[in-house]
């Protein structure tokens, strides 16, 4: 809107052809267009990030009805949602989302991304920490489970582990990982990894407590 908003009023000053107007509407379109392009590039890194959820969200559907999904969970005292928490037989797993592209190098928790632009030259973008971002909301959701355990298990309560999950969904993506600290996955591993795993062996009332505690006490 800002970008339309300048646009219009620089051409409307040329128009009107009369100076200083005419010179600030010279200088306004160029400053219009920077804005515009600003906006679309961070309009395509906003949508691309549901893309990538959905992407996930449909191979993680393809699970028995053994296993629940839950989206975009806020579990409190946390305010950042949680993309997906996948609940069944074989455990508990928090699964965090990226939909980007470019080289990625991943060192246990330290992470850096690179794309190489038209003329060769190398250039640094962000992606932030994601191991620590999954290995934190793993940790929120355990302490959350632990907090209403009696609700959801009785007396005895299992020990429990939640598995820290990263997907990276761009195809155009190079991962070059060196001992990270949480399972970094494809989209097409996913499902393989949840059905192999062998720790907890929750009942369907388990699976079914925790997630009826998630549905009345987080979002």
């Amino acid at each position: 809107m800002i970008f339309l908003t300048l646009f219009v009023l620089a051409t409307m000053l040329l128009a009107i052809n009369i100076k200083p107007y005419a010179s600030l509407g010279l200088v306004m379109i160029p400053v219009s267009y920077i804005l515009g392009l600003y906006a679309y590039r961070n309009y395509i890194i906003w949508r691309s990030g549901p893309q990538g959820e959905e992407r996930v969200g449909e191979e993680l559907q393809k699970l028995s009805d053994d296993y629940v999904m839950v989206h975009n969970a806020v579990i409190p005292p946390s305010t950042g949602d949680i993309d997906y928490i996948v609940v069944g037989p074989s455990g508990i797993f928090v699964i965090e989302t990226k939909n980007v592209g470019g080289n990625i190098f991943c060192d246990k928790d330290a992470w850096s991304r690179y794309k190489i632009g038209s003329g060769g030259k190398t250039f640094p973008l962000g992606i932030g920490n994601p191991s620590r971002q999954a290995k934190r909301s793993a940790k929120t959701l355990k302490d959350f489970i632990l907090k209403h355990k009696e609700k959801i298990f009785g007396r005895r309560s299992p020990h429990l582990w939640v598995h820290s999950i990263l997907v990276f969904t761009n195809k155009n993506v190079t991962l070059n990982l060196k001992n990270p600290t949480i399972d970094v996955l494809s989209v097409e591993e996913l499902n393989k990894f949840i059905l192999k795993q062998d720790g907890l062996h929750l009942p369907p009332e388990g699976v079914n407590g925790i997630v009826n505690v998630l549905v009345k006490n987080a979002f």
